[in-house]
């Protein structure tokens, strides 16, 4: 072998492995789906005697933090604030934190099915 092509094999593989390491994106790797764990149900609060929790709208009101949201709707009471991050409508179910939002859900915005989600939320009924 003479000193040319020794000289074109070198340069050869010095050219293709700067295509292969600047040039080529990296193979792309496959990343694993992480494991959704579903959160347990909440339970319906209950008192002592099976009866429904109340509480005054007063009470349901100095919960009005995106950390800590509670909602009253058709006078139930419902601590949303794990649902907060999932709301389709982003921070819009902030409007009435703390307060009744009997109006805005049962807006035509909300599918039926969104009752079924709501009520795993139930923490008792408004106070009269």
């Amino acid at each position: 072998m003479d000193t040319n092509t020794l000289l074109y094999i070198i340069v050869f593989i010095i050219i293709a492995y700067a295509i292969k390491t600047y040039i080529l994106p990296e193979p792309v790797k496959q990343v694993k789906k992480p494991i959704v764990v579903k959160a347990p149900k909440r339970q319906h609060k209950k008192s002592a005697d099976g009866s429904p929790v109340y509480y005054t709208a007063e009470e349901v009101s100095v919960h009005d933090k995106e950390d800590d949201l509670w909602l009253i709707i058709d006078k139930k009471v419902y601590d949303v604030t794990d649902y907060v991050d999932k709301h389709m409508g982003g921070l819009a179910i902030m409007k009435n934190a703390g307060k009744d939002s009997t109006e805005g859900f049962n807006g035509e915005q909300h599918p039926i099915k969104v009752r079924q989600v709501l009520e795993e939320y139930y923490i008792g009924e408004l106070k009269q």
